[in-house]
Parts: C-alpha cells; sequence; structure tokens
C-alpha cells in the first residue's frame, strides 16, 4: 500500500479545500481528525511559504532532521531564524513525550513552519522498550495526521555535547534486524511514510542493513549524518562508492546531510568524523555522487535544543559547503524537493 492510500482509508470523506482568505501559514489549523481537506490545509500552507521564497530568487530548504522538547525548544526564536535563513519547514519530531502529540500541536499553531513527525526515537522510552514505541508509532500515524517519522537510534555514540559534559550513557544498541526494526521497515512499507535511522558507520554493521533494506524494498529509509565516521579504523569499506552501490540496490535508501563541520574532532577517538570534505571543501568524489543521484540526499540540521544557538551556522554551512558547489537542479532536489516527495508524495510543482 502506498502513502496515497494509507492516509485516505485512515481518512473520512470531506468536502475540499475551501479558498483561503489568508496564508495559510499564517492561520492555526482546528485540532480533528485528517480529512483529505485537513490534509490539503497543511500542504497548501507548507506550499506558500516554500513558494514564496522561490518567488524571491531564495533557495528554501526542508529540515528533515530535527529534534523538538516542548518547553525547552525556543520557538519564536527559531521561527524568527526560519525566515531570516529561508528555512520553509522544519519536520520536528517530539522527544520526551509519551507520543506524537507536540508536533501535530506545534503544527496546527503554525500550519506553514512545521511538518508533523512522530515520535523522536533518541530517548530511554525509545531505548528502554523499542517494540511498545513502534507500536504507538503505529498508531499515531492510522490517525492520518503525521506525514513522516522521527529518527531511531539503532547504533549511537554519544553526541559531542555528551562527551563534553562526560555522560557516556547514550551509548546505544537496538539490534536493526530485531523485532521493533522489522516492525519500523514494515511499518514503513505499509504505510510509505519515511523513519531516519541513527545507525553508526561501521563494516560490521553493513550486513545487516543491507539484509534489512532487501527484505522491506519499499520501506523510506533515511540514513542520517552522510559520510559521519567516529571511528576510522571500525570502517574500511565506506566510502562514495560503496553508498552509489547502495543507492543503485535499494530505491527507498536516501541519506540526510546533517554533517559536523570539516574540522571537527569527536573526542573519544581523535578522529575527524565528517569524511565528505577536503581541505574544508567538499570532497570531488563525494560531490561527484550527489550529482549522480540527487534524488536521495536530504537537508537536515539535527537540531537539538542543547545546540540551539548553532542552528544558523550549521544550515548556512550546509549551503555554502554543500549546496552551493552542485548544479541547479540538484541543489533544489536536495534542498527542499526530495523532502517534498516523501512528505506529501508528490513532486514538487506537480
Amino acid at each position: 500500500m502506498d502513502r496515497r492510500q494509507f492516509l485516505q482509508r485512515a481518512a473520512a470523506p470531506a468536502a475540499a479545500l475551501a479558498t483561503l482568505s489568508l496564508p495559510a501559514f499564517s492561520q492555526p489549523l482546528p485540532a480533528g481528525s485528517a480529512d483529505p481537506a485537513a490534509r490539503a490545509a497543511s500542504i497548501e500552507a507548507w506550499r506558500q511559504r516554500l513558494q514564496g521564497m522561490l518567488d524571491k530568487g531564495r533557495l528554501p530548504l526542508i529540515d528533515m532532521e530535527a529534534t523538538y522538547v516542548a518547553g525547552t525548544t525556543n520557538i519564536p526564536q527559531l521561527m524568527a531564524w526560519m525566515d531570516e535563513i529561508d528555512i520553509a519547514q522544519i519536520a520536528f519530531a517530539p522527544a520526551f513525550s509519551p507520543d506524537s502529540e507536540p508536533s501535530l500541536e506545534l503544527h496546527r499553531q503554525y500550519p506553514g513552519y512545521f511538518i508533523p513527525t512522530t515520535s523522536s526515537g533518541e530517548f530511554p522510552r525509545w531505548w528502554n522498550n523499542p517494540d511498545a514505541f513502534v507500536s504507538k508509532v503505529a498508531g499515531d500515524l492510522k490517525t492520518g495526521r503525521y506525514y513522516t517519522m522521527g529518527e531511531y537510534e539503532f547504533r549511537h555514540y554519544p553526541s559531542p555535547e555528551q562527551v563534553e559534559a562526560r555522560n557516556f550513557a547514550r551509548d546505544i544498541t537496538v539490534p536493526l534486524d530485531g523485532p521493533a526494526g522489522q516492525a519500523l521497515f514494515q511499518l514503513s512499507e505499509d504505510t510509505g511514510t519515511a523513519f531516519q535511522i541513527h545507525y553508526e558507520i561501521e563494516d560490521s554493521l553493513l550486513p545487516v542493513l543491507e539484509a534489512m533494506l532487501a527484505r522491506y524494498p519499499k520501506a523510506q529509509v533515511i540514513w542520517c549524518h552522510l559520510g559521519m565516521v567516529r571511528y576510522p579504523e571500525r570502517t574500511k569499506n565506506y566510502n562514495p562508492a560503496y553508498v552509489a552501490s547502495l543507492i543503485t540496490r535499494f530505491p527507498g535508501l536516501h541519506f540526510d546531510l546533517a554533517v559536523p563541520r570539516p574540522e571537527n574532532i569527536y573526542r573519544p577517538s581523535g578522529a575527524r568524523d565528517s569524511t565528505l570534505f577536503q581541505g574544508g571543501r567538499l570532497g570531488s568524489e563525494w560531490q561527484a555522487l550527489l550529482e549522480k543521484f540527487p534524488e536521495r540526499f536530504l537537508a537536515a540540521s539535527d537540531y537539538r535544543p542543547p545546540v540551539e544557538s548553532m542552528y544558523r551556522t550549521a544550515m548556512g554551512r550546509q549551503r555554502n559547503l554543500i549546496l552551493a558547489p552542485l548544479s541547479e537542479a540538484a541543489r533544489h532536489k536536495i534542498a527542499y524537493g526530495n523532502a517534498w516527495r516523501l512528505v506529501t508524495g508528490k513532486n514538487w510543482g506537480a
């Protein structure tokens, strides 16, 4: 079943979207079930905001990897930055919440800015009971109100801010081919909804990923952090040619570009972990890969509250170091076109 069929079955019949008297992204949306009119209103709000940036000669970005913590994330500040640096939408996955409702409520308040996203698998509710977590997400998706799924940590080393704080508890392993992983891949196949995985790049982990992608060929998988290698001695087979081989074999696999700055050192290993760059610039082989398969890559920030102050810098770096060297067609696909397709089920402009 594709995404459109799933949402049609989940939604009750309703009247077509009425003409909006004000820009859609300025009007709060009513609560309620996701009937076709509500879905159309959401997509129209995103379209208007994105098109407005294009009309000004700007390159909009849809940020597909971000973690929302209600009461901690500074939404007014983020919205101001989004306007300033042409971030059309953020797919905000809520953390530290019993369900995905905070993301939906955020979208109701600011429909043009935020994409309803199911819960982030970056906190103990996922680590401690992944089977129940996926079951809850499946229930959220059945409402028809959510357009993409959050990030799931299957293999995750402590993030830089946790290393700085000497907090090494977030060294996470959830078997990708275990019951929760199987259920998640199947859920994506059944609904057509994309999900994100944090899966450290190590040779020993790659066969399991390939087996899962082969077993669930219709799953829409976003592997976060292209080329972020934290322990190089554990990674001899991963390079642009290997990524190209994955792309040609697995039609549902995508990658996001939420990567560290070129000079970043991952302290536990002492390695420069952002392998996309050579001499501070996008490496020629990686650039060729992005040009050859532009439909498989996505803009993303990896926003979370502890690094909120770096949001503009991170997204500016992505524009200048990764998108700017590419052809115009590739830039537009990666900046927003691919995200639009995964979120709405249609190509931009269709």
